[in-house]
């Protein structure tokens, strides 16, 4: 069976990311993937009314962009594809995901404090990693709602995760969409306890896990910093998560 993993980041991205995008080149080797991956060529496969409208608005262009090319390289032949996000750091080079019917997205453990200020872990997919296969009825349904619910929009109320994270989440009540739960996510709560070390957070987020992270999407465009310890934060995981 013939996988791709596929990626995209600007050229201009952190070293941090660079490091990310890496990890994820390595673990495509090591599963007999092969790795394709676009810098700022990336937004060209877009329609133009799309990067009219939704000019510097990045990761709303991706969200449409990652499908296009999804598709292309299932029209030319390749059983499946996997995509993940730029920021996403692989810390099982070794884990081998199991393949869907058709479409899986990564799930995450989204550690946060709820309108109590208690800790609290919501359970929900994400699009930072993807699997399709040329079986897949799901492909094209989000290619199309995504291009409807942009041609549609006020462009001055697109919501920044409108056509990604968000309208996964909303078909997911309904569709029941396969995940995999070692894709996750961290959110900026969960980074900070594991670099200060701080136990409470670690034990609720770890209560909540159903298998250890392999891959871990950090939400760059969430944190405040823009440069990340990430010796730091693959030393947390293996440490407090991989245990």
């Amino acid at each position: 069976m013939s996988t791709v993993v596929l990626q995209s980041a600007p050229s201009d991205k952190p070293e941090w990311v660079s490091e990310c995008i890496d990890s994820v080149s390595e673990w495509a080797s090591t599963i007999g993937a092969d790795y394709v991956y676009f810098d700022d060529r990336f937004f060209d496969v877009l329609p133009d009314w799309y990067q009219s409208k939704l000019v510097g608005r990045g990761p709303i262009l991706a969200d449409l962009a990652r499908l296009l090319h999804i598709k292309t390289l299932l029209a030319e032949g390749v059983d499946s594809v996997i995509w993940c996000d730029a920021d996403t750091l692989v810390v099982d080079a070794h884990w081998r995901p199991e393949f869907p019917l058709h479409s899986r997205f990564g799930e995450e453990y989204w550690l946060q404090s709820n309108k109590a200020g208690a800790l609290e872990v919501r359970r929900q997919p994400h699009n930072a990693f993807m699997i399709f296969s040329q079986a897949s009825p799901v492909l094209d349904f989000l290619i199309h709602t995504t291009q409807s619910l942009i041609r549609r929009v006020d462009p001055a109320h697109i919501a920044p995760q409108m056509v990604g994270p968000k309208l996964i989440k909303a078909l997911h009540t309904f569709a029941d969409f396969e995940l995999e739960p070692a894709a996750g996510a961290m959110s900026p709560l969960l980074m900070q306890a594991l670099l200060s070390r701080d136990s409470t957070p670690i034990n609720d987020f770890k209560k909540a896990l159903i298998t250890p992270p392999k891959m871990m999407n950090l939400c760059a465009s969430l944190h405040d910093e823009l440069e990340i310890d990430l010796k730091a934060v693959r030393d947390g995981i293996e440490t407090f998560l991989m245990s």
